[in-house]
């Protein structure tokens, strides 16, 4: 029966985007002379929204090639709302050949990088799928109907981690003058890019959770930019399993909307660092000072709490007490929080980690009678 409404919700996906796409866009042989036709999207101000000095604007790294394309194989998503999921498999592929990512394995590519992300009603944390309690309960809510606001998707900025887990560098690209020629460079260069674009006439909303709100874009669509010409982009989309054409001043239309609209992803022999962000968490937007966070001794070694303290300010958290833990056994490092903060365990992680601390366990187990919102115990 589950696999009968898989195949059923598939359908209904494919018909609503065959259908969109028809609109949008012009037969195969006319699709590059389309330069006016427009994303249904809603207008609000944004750097370089409706710029043309974008289109021709130049690196200045040299002249480029004024077309370039990347083969790379087309895939469609397994689930309703999986797309992210099934781009980032296919760029993982293209860059690995890693045989888990192929294209006849999607289903097991795009539950591999599910279950390497958390459940968040914050997108640029993790996955916004609704009240989920387990694996199957998210790949059940994966097959709710596309551009709603609680079965959702997610942002770009949990890919960084994932594209690292794969020996891959992905480098944000922001719209300003140089949209098009970054995302021209990048695929000159052989790099892919994952685009983050939205379809349809909804509005985006902000939803405020317990430490700010954050934006939801209905109809939020996840691409790969594989090629380019003097007019627009070739993307990849896994929504219909083929390759789409969008000139670019549709492209920035619509994924003007998404705090990170574009990763330029690459093959890197090297290892990529952090960097050192302090006070609000530049890609997810979050404020490291909103949660009053405690820490606790649980190795009996004499200012290891301090030096935590010390840590933890430097990087903008607001530090409101020290003390022990229960015992003096912890390894590494625990965090608990209120179910209202889990959010911050995902920044907590990052930060400790370019401090060179390893996060041993962390839970959401807090009663939200504490006087505080986190506590951060210290092991051995």
């Amino acid at each position: 029966m589950r696999y009968e409404k898989i195949i059923l919700g598939g359908m209904v996906f494919v018909s609503f985007y065959m259908l969109f796409w028809l609109w949008f866009f012009a037969a195969p042989d006319a699709q590059k002379n389309i330069q006016n036709k427009q994303l249904a999207v809603y207008s609000y101000p944004v750097s370089a929204k409706n710029d043309t000095s974008v289109l021709g604007a130049q690196t200045s790294v040299g002249v480029l090639p004024q077309s370039f394309e990347i083969a790379i194989e087309p895939r469609r998503q397994f689930y309703n709302l999986s797309c992210e999921f099934a781009a980032a498999s296919g760029i993982i592929y293209h860059f690995t050949s890693n045989p888990n990512f192929a294209v006849a394995n999607e289903s097991i590519a795009e539950k591999t990088l599910i279950n390497d992300v958390v459940v968040s009603k914050n997108p640029n944390v993790g996955l916004r799928m609704g009240d989920t309690a387990s694996l199957e309960d998210i790949y059940t809510n994966l097959n709710q109907k596309f551009g709603g606001s609680d079965y959702y998707g997610i942002h770009a900025p949990p890919f960084f981690d994932i594209f690292t887990g794969y020996n891959l560098v992905s480098k944000p690209i922001y719209i300003n003058d140089s949209t098009v020629s970054s995302i021209k460079q990048a695929i000159s260069s052989g790099h892919l890019v994952m685009a983050w674009i939205k379809i349809g006439y909804e509005k985006p909303i902000d939803d405020s959770l317990s430490y700010g709100t954050v934006k939801i874009i209905k109809g939020e669509h996840a691409v790969i930019i594989s090629g380019y010409d003097e007019n627009g982009v070739t993307v990849m989309d896994p929504g219909i399993g083929a390759k789409r054409y969008i000139d670019y001043s549709s492209l920035l239309d619509a994924s003007s909307f998404f705090p990170i609209p574009f990763l330029e992803v690459y093959r890197s022999t090297y290892s990529q660092t952090s960097d050192l962000i302090i006070g609000i968490d530049t890609p997810t937007e979050i404020n490291r000072s909103v949660p009053k966070i405690y820490v606790e001794n649980g190795a009996g070694d004499v200012g290891v709490a301090n030096q935590m303290r010390d840590i933890l300010k430097d990087f903008g958290y607001n530090v409101v007490g020290l003390g022990n833990a229960d015992n003096f056994d912890y390894e590494n490092v625990s965090i608990e929080t209120k179910k209202d903060f889990s959010d911050f365990s995902y920044i907590l992680k990052k930060d400790l980690k370019v401090a060179s601390f390893i996060v041993a366990t962390s839970s959401a187990d807090l009663t939200d009678n504490s006087n505080e919102d986190i506590i951060v115990i210290v092991g051995k």
